[in-house]
């Protein structure tokens, strides 16, 4: 079983040697064991066979997802727990593992393990799998790991470009004309913008350089938000991106590019890729603000959700698909781009919404899912993850010293935080925006 990488893995898998890993890291108070754990992995590992695979290269270089003869289990890694942020130092390495591509699996799990409370750290592959496809991999994994007779069902194959992409757009003739069009316009470009990326005397960003903050707003502000946001019609997503990009020209004034990126999730277009199928990458919603000064923050909102809902209303999955494998040779391109050239937005930023996960088990209760945290090789790691559990908004900040200054990722924080709840009905209290450094 096997199937050749798309285009857009293949940008994240590079050649192998640099880490590109997202990460979930949960807290769980009660008891669970090793051998629980090493169950519900062999159970989500027989279900899911790209958690089977490796990754061999053809004789043109090409890569391809294949599953070997034997398979090696997941790795599970059982560390003592010392303090109720260990889990912040284990994400920093998480960030860095290399994963032996050449004999997989794409993905381990650590756990932290304490006497009443521990954490369980999830680390995969971002050619592997993206964040939708974690967190149901969280849900498979805790589901087991309770009741490890539970069935959650078998993929008999590796999903592959037929099998989410219709025939008719696949192999019709225009629809292969427009797209070999559109891959020889890509691979033109990216030539002509590559060649001005000077490489000489340059080293990858240094993933020991990376940090995290993390912080949660409390339940009462997450509601006072979720309300606020529904009265002025505009989604928590957009909110937070008014907010962050402000907050972010406040801080770096003109150095700040006004410009958020936003993976959007292609399940919301290509049924054939169901929730509970591995897949590893989205569609991408580039937004700015108009920076005005006599414009209020919600007003800024409502503007932008305008846009927002007129660009997704646009997003075609397919017509951003198909060029892209017709542009594979133009790869190397991308990658040196992405790796040593000027970034040109100021963060990436993903609200994952309510995380719908049980919260009670029959041996153990789920304390608290963090937000989820990925970071690769390019040039501006500098991503923000938001998620909702148990009535909380929760944030991971992820960025690099050598791209953005600690102090002011602080301060990016702090003026989002203001700026997002100086008009709601309730005050935020000092302990709602308090981080976990």
């Amino acid at each position: 079983m096997k199937r050749k990488l798309l285009l857009p893995e293949r940008l994240m898998l590079g050649d192998g040697t640099a880490p590109f890993n997202g990460v979930y890291a949960i807290r769980i108070n009660g008891v669970i064991t090793a051998a629980g754990l090493s169950i519900a992995l062999a159970s989500i590992q027989a279900k899911h066979p790209l958690l089977r695979a490796a990754v061999h290269h053809d004789p043109t270089g090409a890569p391809w997802f294949e599953i070997p003869a034997i398979c090696e289990p997941i790795p599970l890694i059982v560390k003592g727990r010392t303090s109720s942020v260990d889990w912040q130092q284990e994400v920093r390495d998480a960030w860095a593992s290399v994963f032996n591509i050449e004999t997989g699996p794409l993905i381990s799990l650590t756990w932290l393990k304490g006497e009443e409370q521990s954490e369980l750290i999830l680390t995969f592959h971002h050619s592997m799998c993206d964040g939708g496809g974690g967190l149901m991999l969280v849900k498979e994994l805790l589901a087991v790991l309770d009741d490890p007779d539970k069935k959650i069902g078998m993929h008999a194959s590796i999903t592959t470009l037929e099998d989410i992409v219709p025939a008719h757009i696949l192999k019709g003739k225009k629809e292969i004309l427009k797209a070999k069009l559109k891959a020889l316009f890509i691979k033109g470009a990216l030539a002509a913008i590559s060649a001005f990326v000077n490489t000489r005397g340059k080293q990858p960003i240094s993933r020991q350089q990376d940090y995290l903050l993390h912080w949660k707003l409390d339940k009462q502000v997450s509601a006072a938000l979720f309300q606020h946001c529904a009265i002025k019609e505009v989604t928590v997503n957009t909110a937070l991106c008014v907010a962050f990009l402000r907050a972010f020209k406040l801080v770096k004034g003109e150095k700040a590019m006004n410009k958020i990126i936003c993976p959007v999730d292609i399940r919301r277009f290509i049924p054939e890729i169901t929730k509970d199928v591995i897949f590893s990458f989205g569609l991408s919603l580039e937004l700015s603000l108009n920076n005005a000064q006599d414009v209020s923050f919600w007003q800024r909102a409502r503007l932008l959700q305008a846009v927002a809902s007129r660009k997704i209303k646009k997003m075609n999955p397919y017509a951003f698909m198909l060029p892209f494998e017709y542009a594979h040779g133009g790869i190397k391109y991308m990658r040196k781009f992405l790796t040593y050239g000027k970034p040109v937005y100021d963060l990436m930023f993903s609200n994952m919404g309510k995380l719908d996960v049980p919260e009670q088990y029959q041996t153990f209760a789920v304390d608290t899912i963090f937000s989820p945290t990925v970071i690769g090789p390019f040039s501006n790691p500098t991503t923000i993850i938001a998620s909702t559990y148990k009535g909380q908004i929760d944030f991971s900040f992820v960025s690099n010293y050598q791209v953005l200054d600690y102090q002011d990722a602080l301060a990016i924080k702090e003026k989002a935080m203001a700026l997002l709840t100086e008009d709601l009905p309730v005050q935020a209290p000092a302990e709602a925006l308090s981080s976990i450094i």
